[in-house]
């Protein structure tokens, strides 16, 4: 939306025009002011130099200067008009017996808004200006309407020289209006590719060439003079005087780094939403493959209790019993593990660090599953440094190390052994969990954290493919690492490793390992 000035700078024509003499000749200053009062202006000062010139102008503050241009003082007259605008912004005409082409260059890349060649005639005078304070009229509302847009805005005439900005665009840009003008476009709008980084073609010359309004391709980066980057969007229209001659080009643009961030996040929540789908098509696919087995258990089992309690003896009973209750924990297993992934992935699964003895803390836990599988592998604890306390979630700590040793144990031969190390330094405390089980292919390892993935040499090794995924959750949530080596039919050792001291905790509730 283009916000305007509701007061825009303007000399009022039912009020006299007020206009600063400067003009070191005595007599040719009086005939100046005799001539202005006789066309109804007022006369507020006459100044003999450049600096009597600008120091006047700062305090009488005229609608508009009559400047001679050899002054006596330091700097000329050219030298106090430029000075005088960039500073007050008050139109300056030169008044001079000079016509030098020379003279003329200097004078007409300050841009004033007229020049009167001595000696002074009262109708000329009087049409330079009626017309320099039309010209200002027209700049000040242009200029008004320019610091009112919200977008940025440059103007260059046909050789692609910078005659205009607006704030906006000063402060994109980093360069001031005084710095930029009639710099080539290019120095003052330096554009990259925002993937490779390389120069793109400005779009004000190809709106020049084919007389048309182009825009600025997508991924466009804005480098700042001071280097920094801002990715923007904008667009190049022509400018035609009134013959239909060009005489230069607009340039708009505006700064998306809010839109790409909004962008950004609408591809994350839609990347985040179809996961979650992905995940509950694996669910639905994984639950009907793998309860199809338990719930056969269970339907067997309890019909042959059922049919043949009193011919089964009492082992017999407890044994089936048993099968049921297994494949009712297997059930729940997956469909908590199943849960707590989901959490995870939505966000809702926090951090809640407390004190820990990670020492007593891992000691339980191998002796609880060498209970488990005292028949089957041997399971050791190694300790390697002093420190055994630190501030991690237990909770969390039970899903990783419960489910990287359940693999371990679940994958590994007979008699084999399954060994659990713990080090503690520099604030980090590393976990390994070594195995010498069926490893892990080659082909499944870039996969093995994907919820459900399952590595081809499983054969009938029952499982969900959840354990790994939960695993990297929750490594992820501490804020720390994990990576593995693994070889086919010699083992596989995985490394975690967590930070000693967490964040502020937050809490969440996160159910036991089963």
């Amino acid at each position: 939306m283009i916000l305007i000035d509701k007061t825009p700078p303007k000399i009022d024509s039912f009020k006299m025009v007020k206009i600063l003499v400067v003009e070191d000749e005595r007599i040719i200053a009086l005939n100046l002011t005799e001539n202005l009062e006789s066309l109804g202006y007022a006369v507020v000062g006459i100044a003999a130099s450049g600096e009597k010139a600008v120091e006047k102008a700062t305090q009488l503050c005229p609608d508009l200067v009559l400047m001679d241009i050899q002054l006596k003082g330091n700097i000329d007259g050219i030298q106090a008009a430029e000075q005088i605008w960039e500073s007050l912004s008050i139109p300056v005409i030169f008044v001079t017996g000079h016509s030098d082409q020379s003279t003329l260059e200097r004078a007409t890349i300050i841009a004033p808004f007229g020049y009167i060649l001595k000696p002074v005639k009262e109708k000329e005078l009087s049409v330079a200006i009626s017309i320099a304070l039309q010209r200002y009229e027209r700049e000040q509302l242009l200029s008004a309407i320019l610091r009112g847009m919200g977008d940025a805005v440059i103007v260059v005439d046909k050789e692609h020289r910078v005659k205009s900005l607006n704030k906006v665009a000063e402060s994109l840009t980093g360069w001031q209006v005084s710095e930029a003008r009639e710099r080539l476009l290019t120095e003052v709008l330096n554009l990259v590719d925002e993937q490779t980084q390389q120069p793109v073609d400005n779009p004000v010359t190809a709106a020049l060439q084919q007389d048309a309004i182009l825009y600025l391709r997508e991924n466009t980066l804005l480098m700042s003079k001071n280097g920094t980057t801002i990715p923007i969007g904008d667009s190049a229209a022509p400018i035609k005087d009134n013959k239909g001659a060009l005489a230069g080009a607009v340039l708009v643009f505006r700064d998306i780094s809010d839109r790409k961030r909004a962008e950004l996040a609408i591809r994350q929540q839609l990347e985040k939403e179809q996961k979650l789908n992905q995940l509950q098509t694996q669910f639905i696919h994984t639950v009907s493959h793998e309860y199809r087995t338990p719930l056969s258990v269970i339907l067997a089992c309890s019909h042959l209790l059922e049919n043949n309690v009193e011919r089964l003896d009492t082992e017999k009973q407890l044994r089936n019993c048993q099968k049921i209750q297994n494949s009712v924990k297997y059930m729940v297993e997956l469909l908590e593990n199943v849960w707590l992934y989901k959490q995870a992935e939505s966000g809702q699964l926090k951090l809640n660090p407390a004190r820990l003895n990670l020492q007593k803390f891992c000691s339980q836990l191998v002796e609880e599953y060498q209970l488990m599988h005292s028949d089957r592998q041997e399971i050791q604890f190694i300790l390697r440094g002093k420190r055994t306390t630190a501030c991690v979630d237990k909770k969390l700590l039970q899903q990783i190390l419960g489910n990287l040793l359940s693999n371990a144990l679940k994958y590994s031969p007979d008699k084999g052994t399954v060994s659990i190390t713990m080090t503690c330094k520099n604030n980090r405390v590393i976990f390994q969990v070594c195995d010498q089980g069926i490893g892990i292919p080659l082909e499944d390892q870039p996969h093995i954290f994907e919820p459900f993935h399952r590595a081809a040499n499983v054969d009938v090794i029952r499982g969900t493919g959840m354990g790994l995924a939960i695993v990297k959750k929750a490594v992820d949530i501490h804020g720390g690492e994990i990576s593995f080596e693994s070889e086919v039919d010699v083992g596989t050792t995985f490394s975690v490793i967590l930070p000693m001291v967490q964040a502020e905790p937050s809490s969440v509730t996160l159910p036991e390992f089963k």
